[in-house]
């Protein structure tokens, strides 16, 4: 027989309700959000054909990098987050770790060709999606008894969902 806590606990930080998961993702997406915007300033920079053969080529080949970078730490610390969110609905821990794998790949690719960095943004999008379509489960489990959500979590949880409605449409438009 199982027996499972019957109070929260402070420091045991597994699982991660739905508002919450959302609220801990509004500086990612933020993040992301600007990031994207680097990157496509560079990769636009590029294709406009600035950049050429010369040394700003190289030099612009290795922001896109050092961006992608940024982006996947990002995606890494997103993930560690669905995680948690994964152990509180009891469900769906095989496909986070897929969208990890991806999101490696997709770094990987735009080390390799720079101009097909911004597809990794879309990583980020799709996490925040799936962590929220997770099914909610508010009863103690083997990953701890769920933490309440205060209203000010639900302010930011409200604020990550437009954030990441804005950068949806934003990137609908850029492409």
């Amino acid at each position: 027989m199982i027996i499972y806590d019957d109070q929260p606990d402070d420091d045991d930080h597994r699982r991660a309700s739905r508002i919450r998961f959302a609220a801990a993702n509004l500086p990612v997406l933020l993040g992301v959000w600007l990031l994207a915007a680097v990157l496509l300033w560079l990769g636009n920079t590029c294709m406009e054909n600035r950049c050429g053969g010369n040394v700003m080529g190289g030099q612009i080949g290795g922001a896109i990098q050092v961006f992608v970078l940024a982006v996947y730490g990002l995606l890494h610390y997103q993930n560690r987050w669905l995680e948690r969110r994964c152990n509180d609905a009891g469900c769906g821990g095989r496909i986070a770790e897929i969208m990890l794998y991806a999101a490696m790949v997709l770094a990987v690719v735009s080390f390799v060709l720079p101009m097909l960095a911004l597809p990794i943004v879309f990583g980020g999008l799709l996490q925040f999606v799936f962590g929220l379509a997770l099914p909610s489960n508010p009863l103690p489990n083997l990953m701890g008894y769920p933490k309440p959500d205060t209203p000010a979590l639900k302010g930011f949880a409200a604020l990550s969902f437009v954030v990441a409605v804005l950068l949806a449409a934003w990137l609908v438009w850029m492409q």
